[in-house]
């Protein structure tokens, strides 16, 4: 694995922090991931210190809308001119048609299919009677109709989205847990390793290397393959 297939998620609730963890880490990894959590703290400040920094943008801001409302967010969100956005594949296939329209051409408008926070029974519970296998191809699927550069998805679906999508897209997988790491929330996790095997182009990592002792480690291990 290659530092660029590794994306660091700033889940963290200051500018200055995430900043800081921005320029400590950025020979480590390929991309920085902005959110929800940091986005309504600090998006501005923090979006424009990562430009400056010369740092791809993954701005994880999940849109799921009707199809004008999410083209427009995406077209004002443009001016950060981000590496990858995401979008609600479940919002449809006009809403994910009018994100890639409205994205500027560097900008790989992604289809997040199911959180990986969610097991077989809330998935079922959702509504979505085919659970989680069925759900995420179909909703992968679609994502390619649209004309989307690629999904999220966990690493346990990684291979049946990229059997969906062949060789040259997208397949970006949160979820990842080092081994012997506290899964957390993510009900649907593996290695980056395994999710690299399985089909993933790059992976999304977090608390593991934030909370970590010597987080400079735990992406040296990824990256050579142990972690």
């Amino acid at each position: 694995m290659s530092s660029d297939q590794v994306i660091l998620a700033l889940d963290v609730d200051t500018a200055e922090e995430a900043l800081s963890w921005a320029r400590r880490l950025r020979s480590r990894v390929g991309t920085c991931k902005v959110g929800l959590q940091l986005y309504i703290r600090a998006g501005t400040e923090v979006l424009r210190g990562l430009q400056k920094l010369d740092i791809p943008i993954f701005l994880d801001l999940k849109f799921h809308d009707i199809p004008n409302t999410v083209g427009q967010a995406v077209a004002a969100v443009a001016v950060w001119r981000p590496r990858f956005l995401t979008v609600h594949a479940s919002g449809g296939r006009a809403m994910m048609e009018a994100a890639a329209a409205s994205a500027p051409t560097e900008t790989r408008v992604l289809g997040v299919t199911l959180l990986t926070s969610l097991n077989e029974t809330s998935v079922v519970e959702i509504g979505w009677k085919g659970g989680v296998a069925e759900t995420v191809q179909h909703l992968s699927s679609l994502a390619r109709k649209a004309g989307l550069s690629g999904v999220v998805c966990s690493p346990h679906e990684a291979k049946s989205a990229r059997s969906v999508w062949g060789a040259e897209a997208e397949i970006v997988t949160p979820g990842i847990r080092p081994p012997g790491a506290k899964s957390d929330d993510q009900a649907r996790s593996k290695t980056a390793v395994e999710a690299i095997q399985e089909g993933a182009s790059r992976i999304v990592i977090g608390r593991p290397v934030l909370r970590a002792a010597n987080p400079e480690e735990v992406l040296d291990l990824i990256v050579s393959g142990k972690g």
